[in-house]
């Protein structure tokens, strides 16, 4: 009896080590690095995530923080974006894991600009915050020059670059990680994303000396769109950073005159050339963002859809020195935008309405009214009936900045 009785308790104990250590794989499972940090975030409020986006440092702990910026390149293919996202893989959630894994603790990132899934970039800018106890040197050097301060700090850069590259995965590097510098601006600093960054360009305060701020303290920036107008993609290496668009324009005839099919002219490309154009000078964009409503809803106002694009330029990628003469490669162009700030999806919205248009699917005039300025609040992102460009083409080359980072 008392041996039935000892058996008895054996196998209870065991039932109960095993459920517990299923529990505990289960909650390693669901609270890894990058889940935990999903969590996080996913739990703060809609105020404390704008707060985050915008300049989350007061003056009163700049001083008990250090600043970092870094430049940051990744492929954009493997990724669901940017941002952070519950339970999916971001560059955002990449880049902020790596910093948990080494300081046991949640580090925002700040990035100058929050990129669609799939699309690429080459030169991002981030920066993140860490605790004066965390860096081997003084958060505050009165004495010292920018350079002196970056002398001071090299080794511990270049360490931490290193050892984040070596955690994250290969589609995703840092480099140029360095102490982000105080700078002299009129900008004033409150929350502000990629979407909504005209309250910052039109608020002018007296000048005084900020810390570096990943969106504040950009100026403007270079997105370029990569596409072949050939009759195939040829390369198959380029399926993830460039697009195919239907190369005939639906005015041409299906085969030229000796009977071949129809080939793009001269006459077609200076007419694209004219079409993008259109877009250069400042412009009401409210037909070309995508979830206006949303993120006006998210922020309790109104969002300010008029921007300035300095420069289009359509690029013939076969007349470059990359050029190696194979069969295809006439097709390839790409289109570069120099902007001080972009909506949701408003260079997709561009780059597909402008194909339409020079496809003969829409008419030019309807562009040209499209870009004028909403004096009625009527036009919306349904006024424009083309849909965006696919997102492998676009990719994020340059943010730039006053001090040439």
């Amino acid at each position: 009896m008392a041996s039935h009785y000892i058996l008895i308790c054996i196998v209870f104990v065991s039932s109960t080590i095993y459920q517990t250590l299923a529990f505990l794989d289960a909650s390693h499972h669901l609270l890894s690095p990058h889940r935990r940090i999903a969590y996080i975030r996913q739990s703060l409020s809609t105020d404390d995530d704008c707060h985050q986006l915008g300049d989350d440092q007061s003056d009163d702990d700049q001083g008990k923080k250090v600043r970092f910026r870094s430049r940051v390149s990744y492929c954009g293919t493997p990724f669901c974006g940017w941002q952070l996202q519950p339970h999916r893989t971001t560059v955002q959630g990449e880049i902020e894991e790596a910093l948990f894994r080494r300081y046991n603790r949640r580090i925002a990132v700040v990035g100058a600009g929050r990129t669609d899934a799939g699309v690429h970039a080459r030169g991002q800018a981030i920066h993140f915050d860490l605790f004066q106890d965390e860096v081997p040197f003084p958060s505050v050097m009165p004495n010292a020059t920018y350079s002196e301060r970056n002398n001071v700090s090299a080794d511990f850069c270049n360490e931490l670059q290193y050892s984040m590259n070596r955690m994250m995965r290969l589609d995703i590097r840092l480099f140029r990680l360095q102490l982000a510098p105080y700078l002299m601006t009129t900008k004033g600093q409150t929350s502000q994303d990629d979407s909504n960054e005209e309250e910052q360009q039109h608020l002018s305060v007296l000048p005084r000396l900020r810390l570096w701020h990943a969106i504040q303290s950009s100026t403007s920036k270079w997105y370029s769109y990569r596409f072949t107008l050939g009759p195939t993609l040829f390369d198959p290496m380029e399926r993830f950073t460039r697009t195919h668009f239907v190369h005939r324009p639906s005015f041409a005839p299906s085969t030229g005159p000796t009977g071949q099919p129809y080939a793009i002219t001269t006459q077609d490309i200076s007419r694209l050339k004219s079409i993008l154009g259109l877009y250069v000078g400042t412009h009401d964009f409210k037909a070309f963002g995508g979830q206006l409503e949303q993120n006006e809803k998210r922020a309790g106002r109104k969002i300010n859809t008029i921007r300035t694009i300095h420069k289009v330029e359509l690029v013939n990628e076969s007349l470059e020195e990359s050029h190696l003469g194979f069969i295809g490669e006439e097709g390839n162009y790409r289109i570069d935008f120099l902007i001080e700030g972009a909506l949701y999806k408003m260079i997709r919205n561009m780059v597909g309405t402008a194909i339409q248009v020079w496809l003969g699917n829409m008419e030019q005039a309807q562009l040209i009214e499209l870009l004028q300025v909403d004096q009625c609040d009527i036009k919306s992102r349904k006024s424009n009936p083309c849909k965006p460009a696919p997102p492998e083409g676009l990719t994020l080359e340059c943010v730039y900045y006053e001090d040439l980072f």
